[in-house]
C-alpha cells in the first residue's frame, strides 16, 4: 500500500495480492477477483472505492516499438516491446498479447507482474499502471523448427559456405520469437540486435550497422512497419556484397556467395529504372535509399522484408513461368516495400490484394518498358487463374486453409483486382487508384482497394466485385461461346457460359483467325459493369479473307475456362509464401 497527498487530498494504492488464476473474457480480456486487500486510508477517499470484487482494468493498447536482441548461435531472445496504452488513469491493469510457451523473465516496468499466466498461445499478465508509455520484457529461446510447411520460424541450411540461417515471420507468426501482436494490420517501429559469430555476415531490417565482428544492429525506427515481414535475421557467412545501383535514387546492393547466379541475372541499369518508375508514383523508397538484395537457398521465388529482399538462389534455372524469372521476382518483392509493408493489410482475409498490386504493377513495367515479357505474365496468371479453387474473398464453411488459400492468388488475383478492370476502366484510372490506395502508411482491405478504383473511375464496382471477388465453393468462372455469321458484315454473338447461371462485367477479347498464320484480326465485345444478358452481339466489317476460327482471349486477358468447365486443368506446382 502507498499513500500520498497533495493538495489536502489523499490518494491511496492498494495492490492486491496476486491470484493463481486469470479468466479470460472474450475478445481476450481479463476479469480477475480482487481478494483480502487489507488496505485501510486516514481518510475516506474523495471518490468512493471500487467495490471489493471489482476486476482489473483490461488494458486497450498498441504496441508501437519492438527492441530485440537474437544469439544466432544459442537461439536465444530477448524482447523489450513499449505499449501506447489507451487509458490514463492510474491503477491495476491487466493485457493479454499473443506469446510462445516458454517466455520466461517477464517484467512489466521493470518489475514482476502482480498476475502472469500464459495460456492458449497468449501471454496474460497484469501490474500497475501509472499512465504513459509501458514497457514489458522477457526471454525465450527460439526452438529450431519451422512451421506451415514453409520457412517460417528458425532454420539453418547447410549450404556451399557454411549454413544459412533465417529468423522468418509471416503472417500471424511473430508471436514464434516472443511475444508479438501478430495482427496483420499492426504497424510499428523496431531495433534488432544480433550477436552471432566472428565470420557471419549478418542481414536484418531497417538501417543496418555492423558494431564489431560478432555484433549487426538495425534500426527500424522511422517509417513503421508490419510485423509479419519486419521478424527476419538472414546470415550466410559467404556472402560477399556486390553494389548494382548507386544512384540519386537508391543504393542496392547484391549478398551472394562468390559463384552465384543471381548477380549475372540482375541488369544493374533495368533495376535502377524500375526504382525511378516506382519512385516517380509512389514516393521515395519506405525504409530508406539503401536497399538490400540477398540470394539464399529459399523454398519461394521472393520474400519481402522492410530494406531487404531474398531470392531463391537457383531462380535463373526454374522453369520460365515469367520471361525473366529473376528481374520478375525482385521488381514484385520491390513493390512490397510499398504494398504490403509501408501500406499493409487490415486483415489476412485481404493477402490477395497485396500480391496483386505487386504482380500487376511488375506486369506494367514490363509492358511499357520490357517487349514481349508482359505477354509471359498474363499467360502464366490465367493458367494460375483456370485452376484456382477458392474466390479472392471466400464465403465457405469452413474457412479454406490459409497456406493453401494464399498460394491460389496469384493469378487471379492480379487479374481480377486490376487487369480486368484495366480493360473496363483503362489503365490511368487504374493506376490513380493505386496511388492513392498507397499514398500514406496504415492498414487496407480489398473493400478499400474498390473504393480507390471507384474514386479514380467515377463508377460503381458492387456488380464487379460481387460476382468475381465474392463466392462459395470452387469459383464458376465463365466459358464463351462464339458463334459468327458473314453477310454484308461479319456478325459475333458471344454467349457466357456458367453452371449457376451469373453473368460477369468484363471486357471479352476475341481473334479472328483465317486459314494463313498472317490472317489474324481482334475484335472486342464488352458486357459492361451492368451487363444485362449472358449474350452480346456485335458487328464489324468483313475481313478479307475468310474467318476459319474465332480464338477467346487470345492475350489471356479476362478469367475464363477454355472448355465448358466439366473437366479441371492440372493445378500448376506454386512456390510461394
Amino acid at each position: 500500500m502507498a499513500v500520498t497527498g497533495a493538495g489536502g487530498r489523499v490518494r491511496i494504492r492498494c495492490v492486491p495480492e496476486p491470484l493463481s488464476l486469470l479468466c479470460r473474457v472474450p475478445p481476450l480480456l481479463f476479469v480477475v477477483v480482487v481478494l483480502g486487500l487489507g488496505c485501510e486510508a486516514p481518510e475516506p477517499p474523495a471518490t468512493p472505492p471500487p467495490p471489493p470484487d471489482a476486476p482489473p482494468r483490461a488494458l486497450t493498447y498498441a504496441v508501437e516499438r519492438y527492441d530485440y536482441t537474437f544469439d544466432l548461435t544459442t537461439r536465444e531472445a530477448r524482447s523489450r516491446l513499449w505499449l501506447d496504452v489507451k487509458e490514463q488513469d492510474e491503477g491495476e491493469g491487466c493485457l493479454s498479447i499473443p506469446a510462445p510457451e516458454g517466455v520466461t523473465g517477464v517484467r512489466w516496468q521493470g518489475g514482476a507482474p502482480t498476475r502472469m499466466r500464459t495460456a492458449e498461445g497468449r501471454l496474460e499478465l497484469c501490474g500497475w499502471y501509472e499512465g504513459g508509455p509501458l514497457f514489458l520484457d522477457s526471454q525465450y529461446v527460439v526452438p529450431e523448427a519451422t512451421h506451415l510447411s514453409t520457412q517460417v520460424g528458425f532454420s539453418r541450411r547447410p549450404v556451399v559456405g557454411g549454413d544459412f540461417s533465417y529468423l522468418l515471420g509471416w503472417l500471424e507468426s511473430c508471436d514464434l520469437f516472443g511475444p508479438c501482436d501478430d495482427a496483420p494490420a499492426r504497424l510499428a517501429r523496431f531495433t534488432f540486435d544480433v550477436k552471432h559469430a566472428s565470420g557471419e555476415v549478418v542481414l536484418c531490417p531497417g538501417r543496418l550497422s555492423r558494431r564489431d565482428e560478432t555484433h549487426t544492429r538495425c534500426e527500424l525506427l522511422e517509417t513503421p512497419a508490419p510485423t509479419y515481414s519486419s521478424f527476419m535475421v538472414a546470415s550466410l557467412p559467404a556472402w560477399k556484397r556486390t553494389r548494382l545501383v548507386d544512384s540519386d535514387v537508391a543504393l542496392v546492393e547484391l549478398y551472394e556467395a562468390p559463384g552465384g547466379l543471381l548477380g549475372p541475372a540482375l541488369d544493374a541499369a533495368v533495376m535502377e529504372d524500375f526504382l525511378r518508375w516506382m519512385i516517380a508514383r509512389f514516393g521515395p523508397l519506405p525504409y530508406g535509399r539503401e536497399l538490400r538484395v540477398a540470394s539464399a537457398p529459399t523454398e519461394w521465388l521472393g520474400m519481402e522484408h522492410p530494406a531487404n529482399i531474398l531470392l531463391r538462389d537457383n531462380l535463373p534455372l526454374l522453369p520460365k513461368d515469367y520471361a525473366n524469372m529473376t528481374l520478375h521476382t525482385w521488381m514484385h518483392e520491390v513493390v512490397h516495400q510499398w504494398a504490403g509493408n509501408r501500406t499493409t493489410l487490415a486483415s489476412a482475409q485481404d493477402y490477395p490484394w497485396k500480391e496483386s498490386v505487386a504482380e500487376y504493377l511488375t506486369y506494367v513495367y514490363e509492358d511499357e518498358h520490357r517487349d514481349g515479357e508482359a505477354a509471359s505474365t498474363l499467360a502464366y496468371w490465367d493458367r494460375l487463374a483456370r485452376t484456382t479453387s477458392y474466390y479472392l474473398r471466400p464465403a465457405d464453411e469452413p474457412a479454406p486453409p490459409f497456406i493453401s488459400f494464399v498460394n491460389d492468388i496469384y493469378g487471379s488475383g492480379p487479374m481480377i483486382l486490376l487487369l480486368q478492370l484495366e480493360s473496363l476502366l483503362g489503365r490511368a484510372p487504374v493506376l490513380a487508384a493505386l496511388q492513392s490506395f498507397l499514398a500514406e502508411p496504415g492498414a487496407r482491405s480489398i473493400e478499400d482497394l474498390r473504393a480507390a478504383l471507384e474514386g479514380a473511375s467515377g463508377v460503381s464496382l458492387q456488380r464487379y466485385f460481387e460476382t468475381w471477388v465474392d463466392g462459395e465453393g470452387e469459383p464458376d468462372w465463365p466459358f464463351f461461346q462464339v458463334e459468327w455469321r458473314e453477310e454484308d458484315a461479319l456478325s459475333l454473338t458471344v454467349t457466357q457460359k456458367t453452371t449457376t447461371g451469373t453473368v460477369y462485367p468484363c471486357v471479352v477479347e476475341l481473334e479472328l483467325q483465317g486459314e494463313a498464320p498472317e490472317q489474324r484480326q481482334r475484335v472486342t465485345v464488352s458486357y459492361g459493369l451492368e451487363p444485362v444478358s449472358a449474350t452480346v452481339q456485335t458487328t464489324v466489317p468483313l475481313p478479307p479473307w475468310t474467318v476459319r476460327r474465332v480464338a477467346v482471349d487470345p492475350r489471356s486477358r479476362v478469367v475464363n475456362r477454355r472448355s465448358a468447365g466439366l473437366l479441371r486443368e492440372p493445378a500448376l506446382i506454386q512456390r510461394r509464401l
